[in-house]
């Protein structure tokens, strides 16, 4: 039978059953004893580079990344009572020791003091009084002791005469009633005298407890009046600006706050476990997140806190309960930075930073034990010159005192 085109040729099928290809050989033994000794001696080195990194370095080095950045904050706050007429400084802005900050109504202040100074020249001229009380009252007593010699001798001659007859009964009873009169007068007159004595007081005019209690008062006044200019306490910059113009503050409002550029610090918080090797003036080594690893800050262990944050909370913890569970305490470090570094990369505060100390040092103290005789920080913003008042309160004094020339 003849094939037609286009169809296909039979398949042809055999009888025997497909060859299963070969199973694969298994490696060579020696090949993989060998990569199991090269991994033998990876983990060999690796664990020899620890215990060699930590033999020479970690142990030496206590590091943590829970530190931020601190500082002074200054905040600023009205001696007096007023209303605010104007300020000089906002937020970010920088301010020297001395600069004007604000400034309050001082008018009434300025009353105050010029009302003590007229009490000052009222007070002086009572004091002056008292002192002329006290020699009037002396010539009065002169006066009154030459009367009562008088009566004394009228009476002496009429009680020699009075047997005589030679002056009668009533002029004898008279002279010793003038005598007895005077003499009671002149007792009155000293008794005066010692109280207007008393009175003026054992002092020079000028220090009188009644002069200086007033010179106190003008004092009070032109303290009150130079504290209506409120001047900066350090150089810094400024931040939290509350007040403004037209409010009214007094001492316990807190119209904003200076933050000195020049002292700042790093509080790192170290677990309780880090701090056994951890000695004051160990040397450190900080970077802040701010500028990055390539930034390195030398510094010094300042002192280490003599108690955990814990305790000093609002509610310390109270660990004597059932449901107890130990948590490791960390307690915070100061560590001080280099100045010069501080002065081309600035500190903002409350910044992260990581801080390295080497515990290398053992001969140091612990804690700290020599006591602070030198304040850390101080101004002069508060000083008054007190010249110019002392001068004009001696020249009221000696205006007011000259009073016998009238």
């Amino acid at each position: 039978m003849m094939r037609g085109a286009g169809m296909s040729e039979p398949m042809i099928l055999h009888d025997h059953p497909s060859e299963a290809p070969p199973p694969p050989l298994p490696p060579p033994k020696r090949k993989r004893s060998t990569t199991l000794w090269w991994i033998s001696i990876g983990l060999f080195i690796l664990g020899l580079a620890w215990v060699c990194l930590w033999f020479f370095y970690l142990q030496f080095h206590e590091r943590t990344d829970d530190a931020y950045a601190n500082g002074n904050l200054i905040n600023i706050n009205s001696a007096i009572s007023g209303s605010v007429v104007a300020f000089y400084a906002d937020d970010t802005d920088f301010v020297a020791e001395g600069q004007l900050l604000v400034q309050l109504d001082s008018t009434d202040y300025l009353v105050l003091y010029e009302k003590a100074l007229a009490q000052l020249a009222s007070t002086v001229l009572q004091v002056r009084q008292l002192y002329d009380t006290v020699l009037a009252n002396n010539a009065n007593v002169e006066s009154k002791w030459v009367a009562l010699e008088k009566a004394a001798f009228d009476y002496e001659n009429r009680l020699k005469l009075i047997d005589s007859g030679a002056v009668s009964n009533e002029d004898y009873i008279h002279s010793r009633d003038d005598f007895l009169s005077a003499e009671l007068n002149f007792e009155i007159a000293e008794y005066q005298f010692h109280v207007a004595e008393a009175a003026a007081g054992n002092t020079p005019l000028e220090t009188h407890p009644l002069i200086e209690e007033q010179k106190a008062n003008v004092r009070n006044a032109f303290y009150q009046l130079h504290h209506c200019k409120i001047y900066a306490p350090s150089s810094g910059l400024v931040a939290q600006r509350n007040v403004d113009v037209g409010e009214w503050v007094n001492p316990t409002i807190n119209m904003m706050a200076v933050i000195p550029t020049d002292y700042v610090w790093v509080d790192a918080n170290y677990k309780e476990t880090q701090l056994r090797k951890m000695r004051i003036g160990q040397e450190t080594t900080v970077w802040f997140d701010l500028y990055g690893s390539g930034v390195k800050y030398a510094g010094k262990v300042l002192g280490i806190a003599s108690g955990t944050g814990s305790v000093f909370s609002l509610i310390p913890p109270q660990n004597a309960t059932g449901n107890w569970i130990k948590i490791v305490q960390r307690l915070p470090v100061r560590i001080s930075l280099d100045p010069k570094v501080v002065q081309d990369y600035p500190i903002r505060l409350g910044i992260s930073a990581e801080v390295n100390v080497n515990v290398t040092n053992q001969d140091l103290p612990k804690l700290a034990s020599i006591p602070v005789k030198k304040p850390v920080s101080t101004t002069t913003v508060f000083d008054i010159d007190w010249k110019m008042v002392d001068q004009l309160i001696d020249q009221i004094i000696q205006e007011n005192s000259q009073c016998e020339a009238l």
